[in-house]
């Protein structure tokens, strides 16, 4: 196989090739093939995804702390189903169907904010290869205690909550 090395075409009248917007032939390049290039190597058929290969894992090295994430996660649904904050503070931050569950839960009160504040007590990740985070965390509203699970994946520079469980 031979290498590509760009040739200048040289110019001729200016005329639009059909549906085109710029004049064919101003300052355009043409491929040639050049014969004197040693042959490239052939790609490994590893380099090019298949259908059936799972994308790869997200580089969870540039994404926030997710022990923080996860305790800054808890104290927002907390403080959302005591009525302290809106449901769509963290719409960005969890999957759909989790945030349509703390919607419905949410009870809504008059004069948000007041009160003893939510303190998260106690956080615990775990970590695996493929980059979801498996979490708990104890948050204290004032009147109990909640302990909380939560999966957190990676979307693109940020976590998703993924799956939520309040006990």
């Amino acid at each position: 196989m031979s290498a590509i090395r760009l040739v200048p075409v040289p110019r001729q009248a200016p005329m639009r090739a059909e549906g085109a917007s710029v004049p064919v032939g101003q300052g355009a390049l043409a491929l040639e093939l050049a014969a004197s290039a040693p042959p490239a190597p052939a790609p490994a058929a590893s380099m090019w995804p298949q259908e059936d290969e799972p994308a790869h894992p997200p580089d969870v090295t540039v994404l926030p702390d997710p022990r923080r994430w996860t305790a800054m996660i808890a104290q927002a649904v907390v403080e959302i189903l005591g009525g302290r904050r809106p449901a769509t503070q963290v719409l960005r931050w969890v999957d759909p169907e989790i945030y349509q569950r703390i919607q419905r839960s949410a009870q809504p009160q008059p004069g948000r904010g007041g009160g003893i504040p939510v303190r998260v007590r106690r956080v615990r990740i775990s970590t695996s290869p493929d980059g979801p985070v498996e979490a708990v965390a104890v948050v204290d509203d004032g009147t109990r205690c909640r302990a909380m699970t939560l999966r957190l994946e990676a979307l693109e520079r940020r976590w998703l909550c993924t799956a939520l469980d309040i006990v």
